[in-house]
Protein backbone atom coordinates (compact mmCIF):
# COMPACT_ATOMS: atom_id res chain seq x y z
CA UNK A 1 0.00 0.00 0.00
CA UNK A 2 2.66 2.44 1.02
CA UNK A 3 4.56 1.46 -2.75
CA UNK A 4 0.78 2.40 -4.76
CA UNK A 5 0.58 5.96 -2.30
CA UNK A 6 3.67 6.90 -3.30
CA UNK A 7 3.20 5.76 -6.64
CA UNK A 8 -0.24 8.31 -6.83
CA UNK A 9 1.31 11.09 -5.53
CA UNK A 10 4.80 11.06 -7.58
CA UNK A 11 2.70 10.11 -10.34
CA UNK A 12 0.17 13.38 -9.84
CA UNK A 13 1.20 16.08 -6.91
CA UNK A 14 2.00 19.29 -8.43
CA UNK A 15 5.42 20.12 -9.78
CA UNK A 16 7.02 22.74 -9.75
CA UNK A 17 10.19 22.11 -11.90
CA UNK A 18 9.90 24.18 -14.88
CA UNK A 19 11.15 22.14 -18.39
CA UNK A 20 13.42 23.30 -24.35
CA UNK A 21 15.38 21.68 -27.26
CA UNK A 22 14.14 20.50 -30.85
CA UNK A 23 13.44 16.58 -31.36
CA UNK A 24 16.53 14.39 -31.89
CA UNK A 25 17.03 11.66 -33.26
CA UNK A 26 17.91 9.01 -30.48
CA UNK A 27 16.53 9.52 -27.02
CA UNK A 28 18.56 10.81 -24.33
CA UNK A 29 18.65 9.38 -20.88
CA UNK A 30 18.59 11.63 -18.03
CA UNK A 31 21.42 11.43 -15.58
CA UNK A 32 21.40 8.10 -13.63
CA UNK A 33 18.15 6.84 -15.51
CA UNK A 34 17.56 3.64 -17.29
CA UNK A 35 14.28 5.30 -18.60
CA UNK A 36 15.22 7.51 -21.80
CA UNK A 37 13.24 9.48 -24.78
CA UNK A 38 13.32 12.20 -27.39
CA UNK A 39 11.61 14.90 -25.40
CA UNK A 40 8.72 16.94 -27.00
CA UNK A 41 10.31 20.24 -28.58
CA UNK A 42 11.39 23.09 -26.25
CA UNK A 43 12.04 20.65 -23.40
CA UNK A 44 15.80 20.20 -21.85
CA UNK A 45 16.98 17.33 -19.58
CA UNK A 46 16.06 18.88 -15.64
CA UNK A 47 18.27 19.89 -13.68
CA UNK A 48 16.75 18.57 -10.48
CA UNK A 49 15.26 15.85 -11.42
CA UNK A 50 15.35 12.72 -13.30
CA UNK A 51 13.34 14.08 -16.44
CA UNK A 52 13.24 17.10 -18.42
CA UNK A 53 11.87 20.42 -18.22
CA UNK A 54 10.67 23.62 -20.21
CA UNK A 55 10.73 26.81 -17.67
CA UNK A 56 9.70 28.92 -20.41
CA UNK A 57 6.35 27.34 -19.89
CA UNK A 58 6.62 25.75 -16.68
CA UNK A 59 6.19 21.90 -18.13
CA UNK A 60 8.05 19.38 -16.69
CA UNK A 61 8.25 16.02 -17.54
CA UNK A 62 9.40 13.41 -14.56
CA UNK A 63 10.85 10.08 -14.46
CA UNK A 64 10.31 7.83 -11.61
CA UNK A 65 11.51 4.26 -12.07
CA UNK A 66 11.06 1.35 -9.11
CA UNK A 67 10.85 -2.41 -9.57
CA UNK A 68 9.37 -4.77 -12.11
CA UNK A 69 6.95 -5.88 -9.70
CA UNK A 70 5.37 -2.74 -8.80
CA UNK A 71 3.56 -2.79 -12.51
CA UNK A 72 0.57 -4.63 -11.26
CA UNK A 73 0.08 -2.80 -8.22
CA UNK A 74 -0.14 0.50 -9.73
CA UNK A 75 -2.25 -0.04 -12.87
CA UNK A 76 -4.80 -1.59 -9.65
CA UNK A 77 -4.42 1.84 -7.79
CA UNK A 78 -4.81 4.33 -10.49
CA UNK A 79 -8.62 4.31 -10.63
CA UNK A 80 -11.19 6.97 -10.89
CA UNK A 81 -12.05 6.86 -7.26
CA UNK A 82 -8.19 7.12 -5.73
CA UNK A 83 -7.44 9.67 -8.53
CA UNK A 84 -10.40 12.02 -7.15
CA UNK A 85 -8.86 11.98 -3.59
CA UNK A 86 -5.87 13.83 -4.93
CA UNK A 87 -7.95 16.22 -6.99
CA UNK A 88 -7.42 14.82 -10.23
CA UNK A 89 -10.09 14.37 -12.93
CA UNK A 90 -9.20 11.11 -15.41
CA UNK A 91 -10.10 11.68 -19.05
CA UNK A 92 -9.36 8.80 -20.31
CA UNK A 93 -7.39 5.14 -19.64
CA UNK A 94 -5.60 3.46 -23.03
CA UNK A 95 -3.39 0.53 -23.52
CA UNK A 96 -0.46 2.67 -25.46
CA UNK A 97 1.99 0.07 -27.75
CA UNK A 98 5.33 0.50 -26.46
CA UNK A 99 8.01 -2.07 -28.39
CA UNK A 100 9.27 -4.51 -25.80
CA UNK A 101 7.04 -3.63 -22.52
CA UNK A 102 4.14 -3.00 -21.71
CA UNK A 103 2.09 0.49 -20.96
CA UNK A 104 -0.93 2.20 -20.33
CA UNK A 105 -1.54 5.94 -20.73
CA UNK A 106 -3.18 8.06 -18.32
CA UNK A 107 -4.56 11.72 -19.27
CA UNK A 108 -6.09 13.85 -17.31
CA UNK A 109 -6.65 17.61 -15.04
CA UNK A 110 -5.77 18.20 -11.57
CA UNK A 111 -6.32 21.18 -9.75
CA UNK A 112 -4.55 22.61 -6.80
CA UNK A 113 -5.31 25.76 -5.57
CA UNK A 114 -5.63 28.45 -8.28
CA UNK A 115 -3.71 26.32 -10.74
CA UNK A 116 -5.11 23.55 -13.21
CA UNK A 117 -2.53 21.52 -14.85
CA UNK A 118 -2.79 19.35 -17.74
CA UNK A 119 -1.22 15.59 -17.04
CA UNK A 120 -0.49 12.98 -19.16
CA UNK A 121 1.17 9.85 -17.18
CA UNK A 122 2.51 6.61 -18.96
CA UNK A 123 2.85 3.34 -16.53
CA UNK A 124 5.29 1.22 -18.01
CA UNK A 125 6.60 -2.40 -17.54
CA UNK A 126 9.21 -4.47 -18.61
CA UNK A 127 11.02 -7.53 -16.54
CA UNK A 128 13.80 -4.73 -16.07
CA UNK A 129 11.51 -2.13 -13.94
CA UNK A 130 8.48 -0.34 -13.60
CA UNK A 131 8.11 3.27 -14.64
CA UNK A 132 6.28 6.36 -14.08
CA UNK A 133 6.39 8.83 -16.52
CA UNK A 134 4.73 12.35 -15.89
CA UNK A 135 3.84 15.62 -18.09
CA UNK A 136 2.44 18.12 -16.93
CA UNK A 137 1.52 21.59 -17.74
CA UNK A 138 -0.04 24.66 -16.86
CA UNK A 139 -3.52 24.47 -18.24
CA UNK A 140 -2.74 27.99 -19.86
CA UNK A 141 -0.05 27.14 -21.24
CA UNK A 142 -1.27 23.65 -22.87
CA UNK A 143 -1.10 24.86 -26.32
CA UNK A 144 2.79 24.49 -26.40
CA UNK A 145 2.32 20.97 -25.89
CA UNK A 146 -0.91 19.36 -27.85
CA UNK A 147 -1.51 16.17 -26.97
CA UNK A 148 0.05 14.28 -30.52
CA UNK A 149 3.26 15.93 -29.41
CA UNK A 150 3.10 14.09 -26.07
CA UNK A 151 2.37 11.29 -27.57
CA UNK A 152 4.83 10.89 -30.14
CA UNK A 153 7.41 11.67 -27.25
CA UNK A 154 6.23 9.04 -25.18
CA UNK A 155 6.22 6.90 -27.79
CA UNK A 156 10.06 7.16 -28.24
CA UNK A 157 10.43 5.65 -24.99
CA UNK A 158 13.44 3.00 -24.21
CA UNK A 159 14.96 1.18 -21.89
CA UNK A 160 18.57 0.81 -21.31
CA UNK A 161 20.10 -2.78 -21.17
CA UNK A 162 21.55 -4.05 -17.64
CA UNK A 163 24.80 -3.39 -19.63
CA UNK A 164 24.39 0.01 -20.64
CA UNK A 165 23.24 0.80 -16.94
CA UNK A 166 26.06 -0.32 -15.69
CA UNK A 167 28.50 1.55 -17.72
CA UNK A 168 26.62 4.68 -16.68
CA UNK A 169 27.48 4.36 -13.45
CA UNK A 170 30.00 6.36 -11.31
CA UNK A 171 31.85 3.51 -10.22
CA UNK A 172 33.31 0.44 -12.13
CA UNK A 173 33.34 -3.39 -10.54
CA UNK A 174 36.17 -4.66 -11.65
CA UNK A 175 36.03 -8.05 -9.90
CA UNK A 176 32.74 -9.74 -10.09
CA UNK A 177 33.95 -12.81 -8.52
CA UNK A 178 31.51 -14.74 -9.99
CA UNK A 179 28.44 -12.40 -9.84
CA UNK A 180 27.24 -10.75 -12.08
CA UNK A 181 25.18 -7.15 -12.44
CA UNK A 182 20.95 -8.15 -12.73
CA UNK A 183 19.90 -4.27 -12.09
CA UNK A 184 20.73 -0.85 -12.04
CA UNK A 185 18.70 1.99 -10.17
CA UNK A 186 18.55 5.85 -10.30
CA UNK A 187 22.05 5.73 -11.44
CA UNK A 188 23.34 5.27 -8.02
CA UNK A 189 23.02 1.74 -7.24
CA UNK A 190 24.37 -1.89 -8.97
CA UNK A 191 22.78 -5.12 -7.92
CA UNK A 192 24.63 -8.26 -8.59
CA UNK A 193 23.87 -11.23 -7.16
CA UNK A 194 25.18 -15.06 -7.94
CA UNK A 195 22.69 -17.60 -9.12
CA UNK A 196 19.72 -17.97 -12.30
CA UNK A 197 17.11 -15.35 -10.78
CA UNK A 198 17.53 -11.59 -11.15
CA UNK A 199 14.50 -11.44 -9.31
CA UNK A 200 14.29 -13.02 -5.93
CA UNK A 201 12.39 -13.69 -3.50
CA UNK A 202 14.22 -14.25 -0.24
CA UNK A 203 17.60 -14.46 0.08
CA UNK A 204 17.83 -17.74 -2.03
CA UNK A 205 20.75 -16.15 -3.44
CA UNK A 206 24.00 -14.18 -2.22
CA UNK A 207 23.60 -10.59 -3.03
CA UNK A 208 25.73 -8.07 -3.06
CA UNK A 209 25.00 -3.99 -3.60
CA UNK A 210 27.06 -0.89 -4.09
CA UNK A 211 25.60 2.57 -3.62
CA UNK A 212 27.20 5.75 -4.38
CA UNK A 213 25.76 8.66 -1.79
CA UNK A 214 26.76 12.06 -1.07
CA UNK A 215 28.19 13.99 1.92
CA UNK A 216 31.00 12.28 3.78
CA UNK A 217 30.80 12.35 7.87
CA UNK A 218 33.36 13.25 10.71
CA UNK A 219 35.36 10.54 11.78
CA UNK A 220 33.40 10.81 15.33
CA UNK A 221 30.50 9.94 13.47
CA UNK A 222 30.94 7.10 11.13
CA UNK A 223 29.93 4.67 13.45
CA UNK A 224 26.62 6.39 14.62
CA UNK A 225 26.26 6.62 10.43
CA UNK A 226 27.07 3.12 9.45
CA UNK A 227 24.48 1.90 12.29
CA UNK A 228 21.98 4.20 10.96
CA UNK A 229 22.46 3.03 7.43
CA UNK A 230 22.37 -0.84 8.19
CA UNK A 231 18.90 -0.05 10.37
CA UNK A 232 17.54 0.96 6.57
CA UNK A 233 18.36 -2.32 4.58
CA UNK A 234 15.00 -3.31 3.51
CA UNK A 235 13.55 -7.27 3.90
CA UNK A 236 15.70 -7.98 6.97
CA UNK A 237 14.83 -7.96 10.46
CA UNK A 238 15.96 -8.61 13.97
CA UNK A 239 19.29 -7.92 13.02
CA UNK A 240 21.50 -8.25 15.93
CA UNK A 241 25.00 -6.52 15.66
CA UNK A 242 28.36 -8.91 15.91
CA UNK A 243 30.79 -6.52 15.16
CA UNK A 244 31.29 -2.53 14.07
CA UNK A 245 34.60 -0.88 13.65
CA UNK A 246 37.14 1.50 11.29
CA UNK A 247 39.00 -0.43 8.63
CA UNK A 248 41.00 0.87 5.62
CA UNK A 249 38.99 -0.13 2.11
CA UNK A 250 41.20 0.01 -0.65
CA UNK A 251 43.81 2.88 0.90
CA UNK A 252 40.81 4.95 2.00
CA UNK A 253 39.20 5.49 5.44
CA UNK A 254 36.19 3.15 6.10
CA UNK A 255 34.16 1.22 8.17
CA UNK A 256 33.02 -2.30 8.47
CA UNK A 257 29.54 -3.72 10.28
CA UNK A 258 28.80 -7.78 10.33
CA UNK A 259 25.17 -8.55 11.64
CA UNK A 260 22.99 -11.81 11.54
CA UNK A 261 18.99 -11.17 10.84
CA UNK A 262 15.94 -12.86 9.71
CA UNK A 263 14.85 -12.76 6.09
CA UNK A 264 11.59 -10.70 6.36
CA UNK A 265 9.71 -13.18 3.58
CA UNK A 266 11.49 -16.43 4.61
CA UNK A 267 12.38 -16.49 7.81
CA UNK A 268 15.27 -18.25 7.15
CA UNK A 269 18.22 -16.90 9.75
CA UNK A 270 20.68 -14.35 7.17
CA UNK A 271 23.98 -12.91 7.56
CA UNK A 272 25.47 -9.55 6.15
CA UNK A 273 28.26 -7.61 6.08
CA UNK A 274 28.25 -3.50 5.24
CA UNK A 275 31.14 -1.61 4.04
CA UNK A 276 31.27 1.67 3.82
CA UNK A 277 34.44 3.54 1.98
CA UNK A 278 34.37 7.62 2.88
CA UNK A 279 35.84 10.15 0.36
CA UNK A 280 35.98 13.88 0.98
CA UNK A 281 32.49 14.56 -0.66
CA UNK A 282 31.17 11.19 -0.79
CA UNK A 283 31.25 8.00 0.29
CA UNK A 284 30.62 4.02 -1.34
CA UNK A 285 28.36 1.90 0.89
CA UNK A 286 28.63 -2.15 -0.30
CA UNK A 287 26.60 -4.69 1.46
CA UNK A 288 26.40 -8.48 0.87
CA UNK A 289 23.81 -10.68 2.40
CA UNK A 290 23.83 -14.67 2.43
CA UNK A 291 21.85 -17.29 4.34
CA UNK A 292 23.47 -17.77 7.45
CA UNK A 293 24.95 -21.07 6.46
CA UNK A 294 25.80 -20.21 3.19
CA UNK A 295 28.30 -16.92 4.20
CA UNK A 296 31.28 -18.75 5.64
CA UNK A 297 31.78 -20.20 2.09
CA UNK A 298 30.49 -16.53 0.03
CA UNK A 299 32.24 -14.11 2.70
CA UNK A 300 36.00 -14.12 0.69
CA UNK A 301 34.04 -13.35 -2.42
CA UNK A 302 32.35 -10.31 -0.54
CA UNK A 303 35.69 -9.33 0.30
CA UNK A 304 36.95 -9.79 -3.80
CA UNK A 305 33.68 -7.86 -4.59
CA UNK A 306 34.32 -4.97 -2.65
CA UNK A 307 37.95 -4.69 -3.19
CA UNK A 308 36.84 -4.48 -6.96
CA UNK A 309 34.63 -1.44 -6.44
CA UNK A 310 36.80 1.79 -8.47
CA UNK A 311 34.74 5.35 -8.73
CA UNK A 312 35.21 6.00 -12.21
Amino acid sequence: MRLLLSAVVLAFSLITAPLSSAFAADPTFPRGSAIGLVPPPGMVEGQAFAGFEDRAHNASLLIVEMPPDAYEQIDAGFTDTALAGKGITLDKREAFPLKGAKAVLFTGTQTAGPVSLRKWVLLVGSDQLTGLITLQVPESEAAAYPDAAVRAALATLAIRSVPDQVAALPFAVTNLAGFRPVRALAGTTLILTDGPKDVQEGVDQPLFVVTVGGGAPREDERRQFALRLLSTLPGVKDLKLERAEPQRISGQTGFEVMATGTDVKTGAPVKLVQWIRFGPSAYIRMVGLTRLDAFPDTYDRLRALRDGVEPR
